[in-house]
């Protein structure tokens, strides 16, 4: 019987719409990060205008700020004609940065006869590169967190609950329809800080099955047979965040962080600041500029075009023969600073970044 199959119709094939292969890299939740950049714009921030201005300038060069010490001062109770002693030390403090970078190459040519378009793979590894780049800075801010948290557990903070590791132990209180609680823990967190002597609604950093718990407590409102609403009321924003991850035992891992506790900002390299040229503006060769990424802010381009030899890319099916074809190169960069309020006496006094262990029984 004769056959038409060498007549069927090519492969049916749909434009690229970004939807089929969404799942294959997905932002996560960053919120240590966006804790950060929270408490950097707040009106009580530690990063103040000046400070901001130096870091921003200090390409090259080192950061310091000044601060006071504690003082543990003696109070007496008669009056001398000696000339007092002691009195309050300073010191500078030295900031530090870490570079972020990330970037891509870009091969027009690669595109001819290609359903996919130069926009689509440029757009898509973009966001691929800064969800990753998110998620470094969240770790940052994550690993910063747990270095300076709170290590002084006196008398009056243990009887609250117990301390293994610099973080409260806070076992679940009675199920309340079957499900572990730890209202008890929400409770009490502005006495803790009041022991501590210090004031403010503290922002809650938490992995995402803290939130569980929160979501209830926030649905129990004033129309329903308890109201447990307030328990959380004086407390400030909530963030979760994937970085934040269990010890063994625990079901939840907390950070409180008071406001003025904690702050971020960062620095461009000198040429993408001054926008230099080589080349056309229409036809650049290299290009140092700026860019606004999304939840990263303003970073430093770098672009290049060159000349470089492509044929091996895509030699399985479509050798374009690209042996000297024109080529476009991309790097986004920034140095980035972490840092907190400062504690002269991190083992012997009080830090307002309180961790929280909350167990499953």
């Amino acid at each position: 019987m004769a056959t038409i199959a060498a007549t069927l119709t090519q492969k049916l094939r749909s434009s690229y719409r970004g939807r089929l292969d969404a799942n294959e890299n997905r932002p996560s939740e960053y919120g240590a990060l966006d804790l950060f950049n929270k408490q950097s714009r707040g009106l009580d921030s530690i990063l103040d205008p000046e400070l901001k201005k130096n870091i921003e300038n200090s390409f090259g060069n080192v950061v310091q700020a000044p601060v006071i010490d504690f003082e543990a001062i003696t109070i007496g109770n008669v009056r001398t004609c000696e000339v007092q002693v002691g009195g309050a030390g300073s010191k500078m403090i030295t900031l530090t940065f870490f570079t972020l970078s990330f970037g891509f190459p870009m091969v027009p040519s690669r595109f001819l006869n290609n359903d996919l378009t130069y926009e689509n793979l440029f757009i898509r590894q973009l966001n691929n590169r800064i969800n990753a780049a998110l998620s470094v800075l969240d770790s940052k801010c994550v690993d910063f967190l747990e270095l300076n948290k709170n290590q002084y557990f006196p008398a009056p903070m243990l009887q609250y609950y117990p301390e293994i590791a610099d973080a409260f132990q806070v076992p679940a209180d009675p199920p309340v329809n079957g499900l572990a609680q730890h209202r008890r823990w929400y409770n009490r967190i502005e006495a803790i800080l009041d022991t501590m002597d210090f004031t403010g609604t503290p922002d809650i950093l938490t992995n995402p099955l803290g939130m569980a718990e929160v979501r209830e407590l926030r649905s129990q409102g004033t129309f329903n047979a308890e109201n447990q609403a307030w328990l959380i009321d004086g407390l400030g924003m909530f963030y979760k965040s994937n970085r934040v991850l269990n010890n063994a035992g625990v079901e939840v891992t907390e950070y409180a962080v008071l406001p003025g506790a904690v702050a971020m900002d960062g620095r461009l390299d000198p040429d993408c600041r001054q926008g230099r040229l080589i080349g056309s503006p229409e036809n650049p060769s290299k290009e140092w500029t700026r860019a606004t990424l999304p939840r990263i802010g303003e970073m430093g381009l770098y672009y290049r075009a060159d000349c470089a030899d492509e044929s091996a890319r895509e030699v399985a099916e479509n050798n374009f023969g690209l042996t000297r074809a024109y080529v476009e190169s991309f790097e986004w960069s920034k140095d980035f600073c972490i840092f907190g309020n400062y504690n002269s006496d991190l083992a012997g006094r009080y830090q307002p970044i309180t961790k929280a262990e909350l167990l499953p029984a």
